[in-house]
């Protein structure tokens, strides 16, 4: 009887084997190998040693496959609350002009290279773990650190000392050579450079050279000032970028009621840009004569009805953009009817950044795709 019991169990064991090694990975199957060759060198000893060996292999099945499971199962990401911009302090010191932060004293005129100086711009910069697009008076400043004999170090601690005497809060929570940040992104770390107004100059695709990156904001009752402090070329360099937010001041007239109904005659939409301020859906003085424009056309035609689509840019995630989209469709909506149009005349939706009609690759494709259309209904 306990030779039939003994057969039976290596039967088993045997199967069980069989089985596993088809599931499991190669590892695994050496494991199982050497204890199958154990087995067959106590087989001649005693039915009680083998049920042990039977006992001994099904926990190195068990712990094996719960180490596979543990190897493929896929890493979770906490989710990042967005950043609170009410938690920075209104800074109340005195600041000199823009760009607000001097050379180094010590820094002769030929190393001093000013790169990007726009009255009005976009640039984007690391709030939390988000790239926020930030727009108004841009200037971008380089200079190298060996000619003062300053390290990346040394450049980084001067400027961030003098930054917070002005009250500025440092508010980026990771660097731009975060690969899972960079993935979060799109993956592209030459557009993201580009977008933030940082040099390509490492040799690294993730870091690019950058070895640190400190984004400041000093809010103002007035305004946000974004100042971004980055040590670049391996430490070989410091730039210096510096946003103050502000309005576009509008220069070029909005299309009149009658080029609208002419637009929308001959292809049924029309592309409008609303101006609104950075991540927000709110209608802004800027905003008005086109809205007025609008109003004009649905007051000389009675019977005209017109949705109104919203739509982004590329950049942020696909539901911030829509929800954005959305909002900005709507708000767009209200200020129409505010103007004597029947609401049922109207309706708003936001379709996001998902039918660009420019190349969201660059600055000038962005800035077409931030857009409000008009569509016949």
């Amino acid at each position: 009887m306990i030779a039939c019991r003994m057969e039976n169990d290596q039967k088993t064991m045997k199967e069980m084997l069989r089985r596993v090694f088809k599931r499991l990975l190669f590892p695994v199957e050496i494991i199982l190998t050497c204890v199958r060759w154990y087995a067959a060198f106590l087989k001649p000893f005693s039915y009680i040693t083998n049920k042990t060996v039977l006992a001994f292999s099904s926990t190195i099945v068990l712990l094996a496959s719960t180490s596979a499971l543990a190897v493929t199962a896929p890493k979770q990401v906490p989710a990042t609350p967005p950043f609170d911009m009410q938690s920075v302090p209104l800074s109340t010191a005195t600041l000199p002009p823009f760009p607000y932060l001097d050379w180094p004293a010590k820094l002769e005129d030929g190393y001093r290279n000013v790169l990007v100086d726009k009255q009005f711009d976009q640039a984007f910069v690391i709030v939390g773990r988000t790239l926020r697009a930030v727009e108004g008076r841009v200037e971008r400043r380089d200079f190298p650190n060996d000619p003062i004999g300053w390290s990346a170090v040394a450049a980084q601690r001067n400027y961030a000392t003098a930054v917070k005497n002005m009250g500025g809060v440092k508010v980026n929570s990771v660097l731009p050579g975060d690969p899972d940040w960079i993935g979060q992104q799109g993956g592209n770390p030459e557009v993201l450079l580009q977008k933030m107004r940082l040099p390509d100059n490492g040799p690294n695709i993730e870091g690019r050279g950058i070895v640190s990156y400190d984004t400041y904001l000093i809010r103002r009752r007035q305004n946000n000032l974004w100042i971004v402090v980055a040590e670049t070329a391996g430490g070989g360099s410091t730039s210096l970028l510096t946003v103050e937010e502000k309005a576009l001041e509008q220069s070029v007239a909005p299309l009149t009621a009658k080029q609208l109904a002419t637009s929308l005659q001959q292809s049924g939409h029309v592309a409008v840009y609303v101006p609104f301020d950075t991540d927000r859906a709110e209608i802004n003085p800027a905003s008005l004569p086109i809205v007025e424009q609008i109003g004009k056309l649905l007051q000389t035609q009675p019977a005209l009805k017109l949705q109104i689509e919203g739509h982004t840019d590329n950049v942020g995630t696909d539901v911030h953009n829509k929800a954005l989209s959305q909002a900005r469709a709507h708000a767009v909506l209200k200020a129409i009817v505010a103007q004597h149009i029947a609401s049922d005349r109207l309706t708003a939706v936001g379709f996001g950044s998902s039918k660009p009609i420019a190349d969201s690759g660059t600055e000038e494709g962005r800035a077409e795709n931030r857009r409000v259309e008009l569509v016949k209904r």
